[in-house]
Formats: structure tokens, sequence, C-alpha cells
């Protein structure tokens, strides 16, 4: 099994990451991985770099390197393994699925909009999110 160079795939996202993009970055990065993947670029079975390595070889967060992989991961094109890695797995999403992601997106971005209206920036909506998502992990953790 081969593994995709951190300093390879670093430097592709790096050449096409665009910080002042209305497009977030983990969505960049899930687009370019993407194109990778099915443009053969990156194959079937490579690993991928970790999230830190990755976050720490562009400059950027863990979290929106992390959003991309899971991202990734729901949309079938990696699959990760407990203490071995990322790998690249593309089970090819159906119609239904592709439909409601881009549904999903669209309800993000009206969300982005209203908080920045409310003068959160995105920041301060993904941390709120994050809450939620751990309280939500907690409720189902006691058995609420």
């Amino acid at each position: 099994m081969t593994e995709v160079g951190p300093t390879a795939l670093a430097a592709k996202l790096a050449a096409v990451l665009d910080p002042g993009a209305e497009q977030p970055l983990s969505s960049q990065i899930v687009d370019r991985i993407w194109l990778d993947v099915i443009s053969g670029n990156i194959e079937t079975g490579e690993r991928l770099p970790t999230v830190r390595q990755l976050a720490i070889d562009l400059g950027l967060n863990p979290r929106t390197v992390g959003r991309a992989y899971e991202q990734l991961e729901r949309l079938g094109v990696v699959s990760t393994r407990p203490g071995e890695g990322t790998f690249v797995s593309l089970n090819v999403p159906d119609e239904d699925a592709h439909r409601r992601r881009r549904e999903l997106e669209r309800c993000s971005l009206e969300l982005v909009v209203r908080a920045e209206a409310l003068g959160f920036s995105i920041e301060d909506l993904l941390d709120t999110l994050d809450d939620i998502r751990t309280a939500k992990r907690n409720q189902v953790r006691s058995g609420e």
C-alpha cells in the first residue's frame, strides 16, 4: 500500500487553496482531493497524511483539515482505520447523497450569513456547533 507524500499533497493543496474565497477551506480541500482521486492522481488504497501533518504543512488549524477528512469519509472517498490512518477507499455516493450534501451546504451557507448578521464569525459558529455536538454525544453516553 502506498502513501500520498505529505509534502506533495500539501503542495497541490497550497496551490489551489484560497482563504479569501466564499467556499470554506475544508470544502476546498475536499474538492481538490476528490478531483485527484477521480482523476487517478491519488489511487484507491493510498494513505493520506495525518490530519496533524497536513495541517502543519498547510499552516491551517487541524480542525479545518479534520472537517475535510470527515467530509471525505461521509462522501465515501476515504476511510479511517484507527491506529493505521486515513486511506482512499472511493465508494461513489449515489445521487440522493449528492442532493442531500448540496442541501446541507446551502443550509450551512445560510447559517453563516445569519451568524455574521448577528456579529459572529464562522469560528464562533463552528465553536458553537462543536459545543452542541459534544452535548449530544454526552447525552447519548448518559443514555438520555
